[in-house]
């Protein structure tokens, strides 16, 4: 006979369950709660709050201490096809393409939905990102992967390396590091 094995919940069903059994609770404590680590809690929260699944409530000041931020549940509200669309392609592990407004460029595809981006992709993202956005005293790796939804700053400063060694991008200030597209 043969155990069967636990269904796991990813950090995000974890630290939503966890949120909503303890409104008001801040990261660590969530965390605690949802025996999970405190980076990745705080992490699974700010994702939660970009979605609006979550909302923070700044913990203010005790003298010259700065107090923990509380969280708290978000009702989603109603969801719309494109929301669906979505939430299925997550659910599945696979990906979707929406629509995203972008104030300088209009509308623009993106796709949502996969765990991590493929190969290239990332140099693909900055490449366009910088192409819309950059000015002529260029965007740093910091700006561009706030630009680009939180991504990672250093990832995102390997693949502004990597465009300009393939001489796709720029430099234009050595200090701060400052890239524009080659063209």
């Amino acid at each position: 006979m043969t155990t069967p094995t636990p269904v796991r919940q990813t950090p995000a069903e974890t630290v939503a369950a966890a949120l909503a059994a303890w409104p008001g609770a801040t990261a660590t404590e969530l965390a605690e709660v949802a025996e999970l680590g405190r980076s990745t809690a705080a992490k699974t929260l700010a994702a939660m709050g970009r979605e609006g699944t979550a909302a923070r409530t700044d913990g203010g000041r005790d003298g010259g201490r700065r107090l923990p931020d509380r969280w708290h549940r978000v009702d989603p509200g109603p969801v719309t096809a494109k929301e669906s669309e979505v939430s299925e392609a997550v659910e599945a592990g696979s990906t979707a393409v929406v629509s995203v407004q972008d104030d300088a460029a209009g509308t623009k595809p993106v796709e949502v939905g996969a765990d991590r981006l493929g190969k290239g992709a990332l140099r693909s993202l900055v490449l366009d990102y910088l192409a819309v956005h950059a000015g002529p005293d260029g965007l740093g790796p910091a700006a561009v992967a706030k630009g680009l939804g939180g991504r990672s700053s250093g990832a995102v400063g390997n693949a502004l390396q990597r465009l300009e060694t393939d001489g796709r991008v720029r430099l234009v200030s050595e200090s701060p590091r400052r890239y524009v597209t080659a063209g």
